[in-house]
This record gives structure tokens, C-alpha cells and sequence, in this order.
């Protein structure tokens, strides 16, 4: 019997979902990395666990340009555009030619789980710092939490300290070649944000540790992180706000966030944090 179904949503920040057939407690929000779909990197989330965990979980999977566009711009528009999806459910994605998709499409989600790899990772963090600052700013006692601040991070090899290729992209990367590969990727306005000495990876990583003795804000920034072993394209480092920090042996970079048969940790790692 399945469990969830395919809806493809017409909305600017989101590309599809799978949608549970039971009233939905929880939402997970996918992000991808750079040059990377919301299909290509998060496809085997398609047909999620049977578990009663799942059974209650909705599946967003947000779509932008990895490529073309900022680090700082994706988490603003990501922060401003997910409170159409939550806590309230996007109604047009329960809506099966005109019909309910389940009963209760009108109960609101009482958890929010925001999942990234690499970039997308980055995105989150960014994202969820530059929340936290403008609440803060305004006054956390008199204005209401924004709704992506009740999300819990779980990131997959993050671009958090930036791209720092090794083995054979490190290879690559010494050939003549590379200026030639360089100069194409440059032309992206996200190549530059994803130097591990750029402003971007300085900066969030700087407003985001500075709430490490914060108790009321840390937990509200404290990701779980899932690396993968060998790491190749990202610098393996963690914040000073991180909950935890895992690796996962013969994973790589690409395949670290993809569940396979012999191969299930990314499932319990979006619903716990942690790897078995």
C-alpha cells in the first residue's frame, strides 16, 4: 500500500512533494547543492520509509539556481517563502483535481525538519542565522518567531567552511587545465560565495557562533551534520553551535544524502539526527 503520493506544486520555491496519505504532523524540507535538482540529489526520497514517523511526514523539495544565484539571496527568499508551506500546509499541494488528498488537509504541521547537502547546506545556515538576527533585532519578546527558526538542521556534507577539493578533484585542480574549468564555473554568482576564505562562509559562520553561549538562541541554529568519508569536495568542519557531528565511512560527496538498499542512514538521519 503506498503511503504517500507525487504532487507537483506550482509555487516559485518549490518544485514537488510527497505528500502523505494520513494527517501530517511533520514537514521535511530538501535543499539541494551546487549544480545539483531537487530530482538528481534527493530522488530516493521519493518512496520514504513505511514507518509511522514517515506516514505522518509531508516532503517539500525546494528548486533554485545553484548556480546563478548567491548564497545570501537563496536563504532570504528560502526564509520569506516557507511560511506558505508552514506551519499552515500549502493548500493547492493537498488538492488532487480539486480533491482532498486526505482528511484534515487544514491541521497544521507541529514539526518542521530542514535537510541540505553542500550548498544547500550553507543556504540553511544562512538562512536560519539571518532570522535569528533580525528577531532578535526586533525583540523575540514582542514579535513572533519566524517560521523557519522552528526547523531542525540536519545537513549532509555542508559547504558550511566552504568547497576544498581533494584526490582526484584536488588532481584536477593542479592540471593546466583547471584555468580553463575555473574560468566557466566563475561565471556563477554563487563560485565565489563558495570559497572557503569568501565573506559569505566568514560571515555566517561568525554570526552564527556568536549565539554559542546563548542558550534561549543556540538551539535554534544547532544543526546535525552527516559527512561523508572520504570527503573530497568540501572542507570537513563543524560550528561551535553544531549539536553533532557524524561521518559515514564509503559515502561519497555525491551519494552521502542518498539512501540505496544497503544504505539507509540519510532516513534516520532527517528523522533523528543520527546515524545507526
Amino acid at each position: 500500500m503506498f503511503t504517500h503520493g507525487y504532487v507537483s506544486i506550482n509555487h516559485p520555491l518549490v518544485n514537488f512533494g510527497i505528500i502523505s496519505r494520513k494527517p501530517a504532523k511533520k514537514l521535511v524540507v530538501f535543499v539541494h547543492g551546487w549544480r545539483g535538482s531537487a530530482d538528481s540529489t534527493w530522488g530516493e526520497f521519493i518512496k520514504p520509509p513505511t514507518s509511522e514517523w514517515w506516514k505522518e511526514t509531508d516532503l517539500i523539495f525546494i528548486k533554485y539556481d545553484s548556480v546563478n544565484q548567491q548564497v545570501a539571496a537563496a536563504a532570504d527568499r528560502l526564509r520569506a517563502q516557507i511560511n506558505d508551506f508552514y506551519p499552515q500546509p500549502f493548500e493547492d499541494m493537498l488538492l488532487f483535481n480539486e480533491k482532498p488528498v486526505r482528511e484534515k488537509i487544514s491541521n497544521k504541521y507541529e514539526e518542521l525538519f530542514l535537510v541540505g547537502h553542500s550548498m544547500g547546506g550553507l543556504v540553511l545556515r544562512r538562512a536560519a542565522v539571518d532570522a535569528l538576527d533580525e528577531w532578535k533585532h526586533i525583540g523575540y519578546l514582542s514579535s513572533k518567531k519566524p517560521a523557519i527558526l522552528d526547523g531542525k538542521l540536519r545537513l549532509f556534507s555542508p559547504a558550511s567552511a566552504g568547497f576544498d577539493p581533494s584526490g582526484f578533484l584536488g588532481l584536477v585542480q593542479a592540471l593546466p587545465l583547471w584555468f580553463y574549468v575555473e574560468l566557466f564555473v566563475k561565471q556563477g554568482a554563487s563560485y565565489q560565495d563558495l570559497k572557503k576564505d569568501s565573506s559569505v562562509i566568514k560571515e555566517t559562520r561568525r554570526r552564527t557562533e556568536k549565539y554559542r553561549k546563548h542558550h534561549q538562541y543556540k538551539h535554534l541554529i544547532a544543526a546535525n551534520i552527516l559527512w561523508a568519508n572520504p570527503e573530497n569536495v568540501v572542507k570537513v568542519e563543524r560550528y561551535d553551535t553544531d549539536a553533532s557531528s557524524r561521518t559515514v565511512n564509503s559515502a561519497t560527496h555525491r551519494e552521502v544524502c542518498k539512501p540505496k538498499n544497503n544504505y539507509i542512514s540519510p532516513f534516520g538521519f532527517v528523522e533523528n539526527g543520527e546515524i545507526s
